[in-house]
């Protein structure tokens, strides 16, 4: 179940291109993966949102649930903090990913 190279780099990418994307938040709601946000911004930032929501489930956390701290380390793009909430349910692992300027997003699991 761990990811391969190229969805490491698809979410890399991703990232990048949500960075240089010009968000529609007319709120200045800075959870970006809220649903109030969502129901506010354009279709395209929802669709690269979405597309690093799943790389990011996908990449960031092993078969129990728990976070993958070098790989949240190793995504290494200019701009994007990746950094795991230690305030969350005690059977829930919670990662969230700032981008710079332009808000936060999140992921989580459950822990089996």
């Amino acid at each position: 179940m761990y990811p391969d190279t190229r969805t490491t780099a698809e979410l890399r990418s991703t990232l990048r291109e949500l960075l240089a994307h010009e968000i529609s938040n007319p709120d200045d709601d800075p959870h970006l993966s809220g649903v109030l946000f969502f129901c506010a911004t354009d279709e395209r930032t929802r669709q690269l949102i979405e597309r690093i929501e799943l790389l990011a489930s996908e990449v960031f956390f092993d078969p129990c649930g728990r976070a993958i701290s070098q790989r949240m380390r190793a995504i290494g793009v200019k701009g994007v903090c990746i950094k795991q909430k230690r305030k969350a349910a005690e059977d829930e692992t919670v990662i969230r990913i700032t981008l710079n300027d332009k808000g936060y997003i999140t992921v989580s699991t459950a822990r089996l």
